[in-house]
């Protein structure tokens, strides 16, 4: 999951970028313009939500003792 959360933020980048040169290098077209932005938001909306943690750390490594002590109560 976090392999295509990471690709998001990469075609995000490369989308930014061509907004940016596109918008410094002269006259743009408004509607353009509009167009890689509204797709750089697309592309950085879901990296971001899927980047995030969902629990606290607290919560994690609470999660993580158990399941250790669970596979040590199979294990013996």
């Amino acid at each position: 999951m976090r392999i295509f959360s990471l690709l998001f933020a990469l075609i995000a980048l490369v989308v930014l970028a061509q907004l940016v040169l596109y918008v410094v290098r002269g006259p743009v077209d408004p509607i353009f313009v509009a167009v890689l932005a509204i797709g750089f938001l697309a592309c950085v909306a879901p990296a971001l939500y899927l980047l995030k943690p969902f629990e606290s750390r607290e919560a994690l490594r609470r999660r993580r003792e158990e399941r250790r002590r669970r596979r040590e109560g199979r294990g013996s």
